[in-house]
């Protein structure tokens, strides 16, 4: 290979790594935005939220407390007189009520 056609190939190349650094960079930023599950009930706390659990059992209750490693839903849909504790760790998604319109 010339001279002449290697320095554009490296400089097309270096500019394709960089270009891809800075996408991933941007990418990992913006996935730091997303709050840990356990946050996300600790801001939805005496509001109703349903919660999927990792064997995709769908929980739905209000959020009666949060701790290190567990949430105590109160009210469970269905099951009106019934608490459920669980395990923080076990929660795979939190739905709830963002906006009203």
């Amino acid at each position: 290979m010339k001279l002449s056609t290697a320095i554009p190939a490296l400089l097309v190349s270096t500019a394709a790594i960089v270009t891809t650094a800075v996408a991933i960079n941007a990418y990992a930023d913006d996935a730091k935005t997303v709050a840990p599950i356990r946050d996300v009930l600790i801001g939805q706390m005496g509001k109703r939220v349903a919660v999927r659990l990792n064997g995709d059992a769908d929980i739905e209750g209000t959020v009666a407390s949060v701790g290190a490693d567990t949430v105590l839903l109160s009210k469970i849909s269905g099951k009106d007189f019934y608490d459920s504790v669980l395990s923080i760790g076990k929660i795979s998604a939190v739905t709830y009520k963002a906006r009203d319109k």
